[in-house]
């Protein structure tokens, strides 16, 4: 019996656009599985940039508008990579069209969006998942085995710390990332809930939560970035 083909729908195309087609056109050459992505149409606001996001990535077709993508009668999986909070309104329609739904955490601004976006789902029975990629990371796998197996015993303390500095310069641009109004959890969300999914996937969930935080970086300039990780302050000095 021949694998089944299931079409994505890819709402955003920047970097993580990227990081997710990569990871469609790898899943046939490195696993065996009973499907086999299909890399039907890619969607974004700029209707030149989506279009060579669809040239260079492989696409079949673009869309400008995600409401169109979701309508689609040849797309089955809707898969969202766009700002923190686009998520609920696409994933909700998207589920309630009965498309099967993929996310990148966070997934929600607050609780209560993440209840209706769960509600929606679940009522019309799609599959659903939010990228907390790092459970799938063999190091994890393998504690996790380890863990389950009580080769270690029991488990009395978690640590975990989640290194990146992309954002480390005053010169770096307020980016959306930065903008509570379009992130709702900055580097807590960015960051903190791909530690927080691997302790809650290798000890168990938690119960009470006590936490300090800190800005460090309390102005930025703005400006936007050029698509990529590096912005284009950064690009140009390395260049010298």
């Amino acid at each position: 019996m021949g694998k089944k083909d299931v079409r994505i729908g890819l709402v955003g195309y920047q970097f993580m656009g990227k990081a997710h087609s990569h990871a469609y056109r790898d899943i046939p050459f490195f696993f065996e599985t009973d499907a086999n992505p299909i890399l039907q149409a890619i969607c974004g606001r700029n209707e030149e940039a989506v279009k060579e996001a669809a040239d260079q990535m492989g696409y079949a077709s673009y869309e400008t508008d995600w409401r169109t993508l979701i309508a689609r009668e040849d797309i089955d999986v809707i898969d969202i990579v766009t700002p923190n909070n686009t998520h609920a309104e696409i994933a909700i329609a998207a589920a309630n069209a009965g498309k099967h739904v993929i996310t990148e955490k966070p997934l929600a601004m607050t609780v209560e969006e993440g209840e209706r976006m769960h509600e929606a789902v679940s009522r019309n029975g799609v599959i659903h998942m939010v990228c907390h990629n790092y459970r799938f990371v063999p190091a994890i796998q393998y504690a996790k085995k380890l863990i389950d197996e009580g080769r270690i015993g029991r488990t009395y303390h978690f640590r975990a710390n989640y290194l990146q500095d992309f954002i480390m310069s005053p010169d770096f641009p307020l980016i959306w990332r930065l903008n509570k109004d379009v992130c709702g959890s900055g580097a807590l969300g960015d960051l903190a809930a791909h530690s927080l999914d691997v302790a809650r996937f290798l000890v168990g969930e938690i119960a009470e939560v006590s936490a300090m935080t800190e800005t460090f970086i309390k102005e930025r300039p703005t400006g936007a970035m050029t698509g990529a990780l590096v912005p284009k302050w950064k690009a140009e000095k390395w260049a010298k």
